[in-house]
Formats: structure tokens, C-alpha cells, sequence
């Protein structure tokens, strides 16, 4: 597997990780989110149902404090003032119930020629009596022989409030019902307090998953590094900071598989050997870097790791003194010398002035043209090297396209 298809083996598995973290963290979210949502809901149905429960006992030990014939006498408030102490010392005992039992009213209603009354009610700032009342369902449900209860089923002038009413019973006749009313600030706060804990449970897991998550990218990025920083090592020559050989290899591969034009230029450094016999390989060193560096930004949109799909403009150091160039769009013998020659008259700069006088440095050129020539990099490469070969032993710092006519006579 070359450099190239290894870069994109790379990228879809960390999109692939990256895509499963994100798919596994949303269903982490989702699982949690929804045992608590059910879990919630349980409390609240739990809750629902004790206060329910609650509200029937107190509803039936009110309706045993009651006396039927007591209730059905009372059809008018002159029928409570001929026995005004019995009715206040009834209330009383009711008032006494709902403060021990926590209920916030207990109350008798009764049809009176066909309209719903308040007979009595627990709430000490109203001892109004005989006010018409419109019944809630729990109390039709009561009106029609059921005990029934109901969470947050009664909302009046008064507020909203849990109820239970039981029918009052005389000689087999529902002579009127008994209620007891909660305040439903019990739901409220539970759903309020469920939602406090929801809110902070997304929360915390938020944090937990993107702190998770970061975590995991940051190693990622951190483990792509290190694996693309050993990918330039071996890919990379370290004295010109150019690819190598074999990066040049791999990305001509990938070239041929866009059937595009480009030219292969060889480059031969003249005289070379004498800078390094001469004045020492650090010298020749800070020589191969200069022309590194020119070769480099010899074509716009030079890139040196990585070229675009279909588009490459590469310098490598493919030996000692040995450089190649590709250089996309050279279609035509005329365009690769143009190609070379500002290629050479580029050379001539002032940076390379001091090499030129003293050791003679120059370059040697060998062009070769894909697919006029071959299309096989392997053979261009070595026609490029055949005619840099000419170039060299035609008088140096010099240029040469490739011909059929350079090729040594056992290979034609």
C-alpha cells in the first residue's frame, strides 16, 4: 500500500470512529434520557396514586363523622339556625380532620330543588352556606353512588386542587356527597423537582460525553500525528525537506490513474562532487538545501506531501545529487523546453553565484513527457535519466528531451 491509498485508508477510519463515538454517545444519551423520563413518570404515577389514597381515607372517615339524618334535613340555612349548635360542632369536628390529616377543605354538597349547594364547608375565612356550586366529574361520579378521586381534578376561583367526594347514604337514597380538596402543589412540585433533575442529568452527561468525546478526537489527532509524522520520515529526505524516492513513486501510481499530461524533468547537479571534496558535505549539504528549496517553489502550487487528485506539481531528491520535478499540463516538446530553459536560467540567480565561480555548480536537465513518451513512469524515469545523461556529456548545465534516438542501442 503506497502513501497515497494509506492517507485514505486513514481519513475513512478515523471518519468511521468519529461517526460511531457520535452514534454510541447518542444512544447513551437517549437510554439514560429515557430511564429517567420512565422513571419519572413511575414516581409520579406512585405519587398520583397516594394521593388518591390519601384523599379517599380522609373522604370516608369525614363521611363517618357525618350524620345522614343531620344532612338530609338541612334544605335551607333556617334549617342549620333551629340546631345552629350541633352544625358548628359538626364543622368543628370535620375542621379538626382536615387539619390533622393535611386536607385543605372538606365540604357537603346537595341538591337543593334541582341545584347544586354547599351545605357545609371546612374553610374558616368563608362560613357562607347554601352557595350554589358547579360540580366537578368527581362529584357527579359521587352524585351517582362511587367513591371516586381525582388528581387535579377540581380548578375553581379557589385554585386547582385534588379531589375525592363519597356519596351520603339515608334509607338507601344519595342524599348529598362529602369532598375533600388537596392542593395540587403535591404534582406541581414533583414535576418541577423532575424537571431540576432532568435538566441537570442532560447536563452532566452533555459535559461527560463532549469531555468524552474531546478526549478521544484529541488522541486521534494526537495518534494521526505521530502516524503522519512517521509517514514523512520515511517518505521524506531530511537534508532538502523533499519527498524521497519512494513518495515519488507512489504519487506518480496515483498519477497514472488520471491519464493527464505532465513532464518528467531529471536533474543532475554539475560538479557537485567538488563542493563536497572540497569545501565539506556540511557545505554540500546547505548546497542541496538551496536547491531543494528551489525546485520546491520552481512551479506555483508547488506541493510537496500532498497533491490533489489529478493535479500534482512535485520536487523529490531521488539520489546524492540526483533531483526530479514533475510538472502537470506539459503536453508538447516545445512547452518542456521552455519548461527547462527557465528552469536553468532560474538556476542562475544570485544564491548560486558563489557555487557557480568557485566549483563550477551547474544542472544538467534530462526532460522526458508522459504519455508522448511512455506510459509507464517506471521507463520514464529512465528516459528522463537518459537524456539528462546527453545533457551532461553534451557540455553540462544544460537540457535535453528525450529521443527514441538517445536510447541505447540494445534497448531500441
Amino acid at each position: 500500500m503506497n502513501i497515497i491509498e494509506a492517507k485514505k485508508k486513514d481519513h475513512k477510519a478515523r471518519t468511521i470512529i468519529i461517526a460511531l463515538l457520535l452514534f454510541f454517545a447518542a444512544l447513551l444519551f437517549a437510554a439514560v434520557l429515557f430511564l429517567e423520563n420512565t422513571n419519572t413518570r413511575k414516581q409520579q404515577e406512585l405519587l398520583k396514586d397516594s394521593i388518591e389514597n390519601q384523599l379517599r381515607s380522609i373522604t370516608l372517615a369525614a363521611r363517618d363523622l357525618t350524620s345522614p339524618t343531620l344532612i338530609e334535613s338541612y334544605d335551607s340555612e333556617a334549617d342549620i339556625h333551629k340546631d345552629e349548635d350541633t352544625f358548628i360542632e359538626f364543622r368543628q369536628e370535620l375542621r379538626t380532620l382536615a387539619k390533622n390529616t393535611g386536607a385543605d377543605y372538606i365540604y357537603i354538597l346537595k341538591y337543593v330543588d334541582g341545584e347544586c349547594m354547599f351545605i357545609m364547608d371546612t374553610d374558616e375565612e368563608d362560613e357562607s352556606v347554601f352557595i350554589p356550586y358547579e360540580p366537578a366529574a368527581v362529584h357527579e361520579e359521587a352524585f351517582a353512588g362511587k367513591i371516586a378521586s381525582g388528581v387535579m381534578n377540581v380548578e375553581d376561583e379557589y385554585g386547582s386542587y385534588n379531589t375525592a367526594a363519597a356519596p351520603i347514604m339515608h334509607n338507601g337514597q344519595i342524599i348529598g356527597i362529602i369532598s375533600v380538596d388537596i392542593e395540587d402543589h403535591y404534582i406541581e412540585e414533583s414535576i418541577n423537582q423532575a424537571n431540576q433533575v432532568f435538566i441537570a442529568l442532560v447536563a452532566v452527561i452533555s459535559v461527560i460525553l463532549i469531555a468524552m468525546i474531546s478526549l478521544i478526537v484529541f488522541l486521534m489527532y494526537r495518534v494521526n500525528r505521530m502516524q503522519e509524522q512517521l509517514r514523512i520520515l520515511a517518505h521524506h529526505d531530511t537534508v532538502t525537506g523533499l519527498p524521497n524516492r519512494q513518495y515519488l513513486l507512489d504519487v506518480l501510481d496515483e498519477k497514472m490513474k488520471h491519464k493527464k499530461s505532465f513532464a518528467l524533468i531529471f536533474i543532475d547537479l554539475d560538479n557537485f562532487k567538488t563542493i563536497n571534496d572540497t569545501a565539506g558535505h556540511d557545505t554540500g549539504d546547505e548546497v542541496l538545501k538551496m536547491v531543494g528549496k528551489y525546485l520546491d517553489h520552481t512551479k506555483k502550487n508547488v506541493t510537496a506531501f500532498r497533491p490533489s487528485a489529478g493535479h500534482l506539481n512535485i520536487a523529490a531528491r531521488v539520489g546524492g545529487d540526483e533531483f526530479i520535478q514533475v510538472v502537470d499540463h506539459i503536453e508538447t516538446v516545445e512547452q518542456a523546453k521552455k519548461l527547462a530553459t527557465d528552469l536553468l536560467e532560474g538556476f542562475q540567480g544570485s544564491e548560486f553565484a558563489h557555487y557557480r565561480e568557485k566549483y563550477g555548480l551547474g544542472m544538467s536537465i534530462g526532460v522526458a513527457l508522459y504519455p508522448e513518451h511512455t506510459n509507464n513512469y517506471h521507463i520514464l524515469i529512465k528516459y528522463a535519466d537518459i537524456a539528462m545523461y546527453h545533457a551532461k556529456h553534451g557540455g553540462k548545465n544544460a537540457y535535453r528531451i528525450y529521443e527514441e534516438t538517445m536510447a541505447p542501442k540494445d534497448e531500441k
